[in-house]
């Protein structure tokens, strides 16, 4: 599909790619319920703490956001979203575990976004067309339709769960005061 020209928008979809050199974190936990992204309440037991080691082979600065089978969210950054007025996430307690320096962070929590709002403009977006009706769409370029996200300040886009998208108070309060969070606004971002 061909893209039209984009417009501003009071969406982004938010990331974390701003920090350098980043660390990555491996999941350590069993995890055999249902990806986290789907946007509805967790109906199975979550482990207590939910683990999680720093990989060796990357060392460097922990990132605010982690998106993963469970996505990992920094403390100061949830601060940052609750204080804004987000109230929509589901939060568990994590554990991240340096098996060389041999301490345990307890700074981020597991988090589940409830809530997936259908609001992708495909007048305005490039995406591929599988036929599957049942399975996400792969965007090039999204547009957020803003009229039919009805104000919502975070949420995973229907069309693609993997997109978590903020709304432009979201996007401006984490910008002032937790570096490394990334925006991707209209036609920017792509999975």
């Amino acid at each position: 599909m061909t893209a039209r020209k984009t417009t501003a928008s009071l969406y982004s979809v938010m990331t974390c790619e701003g920090v350098y050199p980043p660390t990555m974190v491996q999941l350590k936990s069993e995890w055999d319920g249902p990806p986290w992204l789907m946007g509805s309440l967790l109906a199975l037991p979550v482990p207590d703490p939910v683990l999680f080691e720093l990989n060796p082979r990357y060392p460097g600065k922990l990132l605010p956001m982690y998106e993963g089978t469970i996505p990992l969210m920094s403390e100061e950054l949830l601060r940052v979203l609750h204080s804004a007025g987000v109230a929509n996430i589901e939060l568990y307690p994590a554990r991240i575990d340096d098996p060389h320096g041999g301490r345990s962070l307890h700074q981020y929590k597991a988090f589940n976004v409830v809530g997936l709002v259908a609001c992708a403009d495909m007048e305005r977006s490039e995406y591929l067309e599988d036929g599957d009706d049942d399975m996400p769409l792969m965007f090039d370029s999204l547009c957020i339709d803003d009229a039919k996200a009805h104000g919502a300040l975070l949420f995973r886009l229907a069309e693609a769960p993997t997109a978590l998208v903020v709304h432009q108070r979201i996007r401006q309060a984490v910008e002032r005061q937790v570096p490394g969070m990334t925006f991707h606004g209209p036609g920017e971002w792509s999975g």
